[in-house]
């Protein structure tokens, strides 16, 4: 799989270190074709970097925005609470295939971590779009 740098949201993202509801560090902007992938299915890949600790679960959801800092995000589609005790580094990447209607409407894409139970104290990820699923 390759991996294109203009299509990453979060690289080794330190999802422990804040609490609650996090955006990815990064946006990509969906241009006004909002077509990337041109006839070819698209998929948010998340690899866990580093085990996550403390919190209860983690919800990974996909999202646009009219603004590129994802402040008032829109979720498109999304994961459902993981168990913690799963989120351990080096197990295979969560995968969500995009669908075709995703970013007709907002500018900018992204991720949005959302944590239930208390707050974590480790957990890193790497997210990104790709158009192969490992």
């Amino acid at each position: 799989m390759f991996l294109d740098r203009n299509l990453l949201f979060s690289d080794e993202q330190d999802i422990g270190a804040g609490s609650g509801t996090q955006v990815s560090d990064y946006s990509v902007s969906l241009g006004t074709a909002k077509n990337l992938a041109r006839g070819r299915q698209l998929y948010l890949i998340i690899i866990i970097d580093e085990t996550f600790a403390t919190s209860t679960s983690i919800n990974f959801q996909f999202v646009t925005d009219t603004l590129a800092t994802l402040a008032s995000p829109t979720v498109q589609m999304e994961t459902g609470a993981i168990a913690i005790a799963s989120l351990t580094a080096g197990r295979a990447p969560i995968v969500i295939p995009i669908g075709s209607a995703i970013g007709t409407e907002e500018q900018y894409c992204g991720v949005q971590y959302t944590e239930a139970g208390s707050n974590s104290t480790a957990g890193k990820v790497t997210a990104f779009l790709g158009v192969d699923s490992p």
